[in-house]
């Protein structure tokens, strides 16, 4: 298959695919593919269930303003006690996490760039922007902090993420509509809740109702269980957002090649509206109300700033000892979101298979 086929419509420069890039064009991008339709009125009924169950949440919180992001939600849902000591604490970046951003900011350029530059020149383009931006949210300071072994080591990392990306993806030609960290903000409440998501690329955009949209997570991780409930808070964001609903989700594992993806359903988006119910319930409760955490015992223990003096951590080593497993697995997920579960992983097919 040739790259023009990879862009949508029209001609493009010929370039040949691989296996692996025509198994992400027809299997996950679902090209040449049928495209659901939704009810007009989904993304209304969304948001009426959500501000229903949060209205007496939103009056507790007065005049304050309540900011929901993927990483918070997953957390005060995982381990209460956990998240309120990262709400207390600072955010630090490290080598992993700042090579995440360049190596999206790489990607950003690799995508709309008019030349073929390689992947370590977008990650050198990419570290000068955002050093020379400067922002207080971004990893510049870090960045610009960096010893010559420590800036090498991120540059190879990200380079290898960046590589990977060009190496799965097909070509992404103009009609696909590209979009890379893409910022979402959906207000609840009277501006009182707010839900924020950045999305690292989205493919396509609907038409009238029929959803036509592709969000994709690119991970540079393990599978891990949280990703699929990151996927569908994208989900919900972007059916109340534009009033229609991505086609698909996935998550993309970028060392692997290899992706988890769910097709967009009105339960799957309703489980998703009842999960950010819950945590603005338990993020309200334990900041404005003042109640005890709870604990949730997990391999989140294994990183947790609290695990010196918190009982998480040797209960859920028991439970493990009692499973015939040890925290070995868990070290292993340090530094990323959580130690790995079982999760259905699409696998590339070969080429030329059903």
């Amino acid at each position: 298959m040739r790259a023009e086929t990879a862009e949508g419509t029209g001609p493009g420069q010929p370039r040949e695919l691989t296996p692996g890039q025509e198994a992400v064009l027809r299997e996950l991008m679902a090209w040449g593919g049928e495209r659901p339709t939704f009810d007009a009125l989904l993304a209304v009924r969304l948001r009426d269930v959500m501000e229903g169950q949060l209205a007496p949440v939103a009056d507790r919180l007065g005049r304050h303003e309540l900011v929901v992001a993927k990483q918070g939600l997953s957390g005060v849902l995982q381990c209460e006690r956990q998240w309120l000591a990262g709400e207390q604490g600072r955010f630090s970046w490290t080598l992993r996490t700042a090579g995440g951003t360049v190596a999206h900011r790489a990607i950003a350029l690799g995508l709309f760039t008019r030349n073929d530059p390689a992947p370590v020149e977008l990650v050198d383009g990419a570290l000068e922007r955002i050093i020379e931006e400067g922002h207080d949210w971004s990893p510049a300071g870090f960045l610009a902090g960096m010893g010559p072994a420590e800036l090498a080591e991120l540059r190879g990392e990200a380079t290898a993420q960046v590589q990977g990306f060009m190496t799965c993806f097909p070509p992404l030609g103009r009609s696909w509509r590209p979009a890379v960290e893409a910022r979402i903000r959906v207000d609840l409440c009277g501006d009182r809740v707010v839900l924020k998501g950045k999305v690292d690329l989205a493919l396509g955009q609907p038409a009238g109702t029929q959803a036509r949209v592709l969000i994709i997570d690119l991970k540079a991780a393990r599978p891990f269980r949280t990703h699929i409930d990151d996927l569908r808070y994208y989900a919900l964001l972007e059916t109340i957002r534009t009033g229609v609903p991505p086609f698909r989700v996935a998550s993309f594992y970028l060392d692997s090649g290899r992706w988890q993806q769910e097709d967009v359903t009105e339960a799957a988006l309703l489980t998703a509206a009842r999960r950010v119910v819950d945590g603005v319930r338990r993020m309200v409760e334990l900041r404005i109300d003042g109640r005890p955490p709870t604990l949730g015992p997990g391999p989140g223990c294994a990183f947790c700033a609290e695990r010196a003096e918190c009982p998480g951590p040797e209960r859920w080593q028991a439970e493990l000892s009692s499973a015939g497993g040890g925290l070995g697995g868990a070290q292993e997920g340090v530094g990323d979101e959580a130690a790995p579960v079982a999760v259905l992983v699409q696998e590339r097919r070969q080429s030329g298979a059903d």
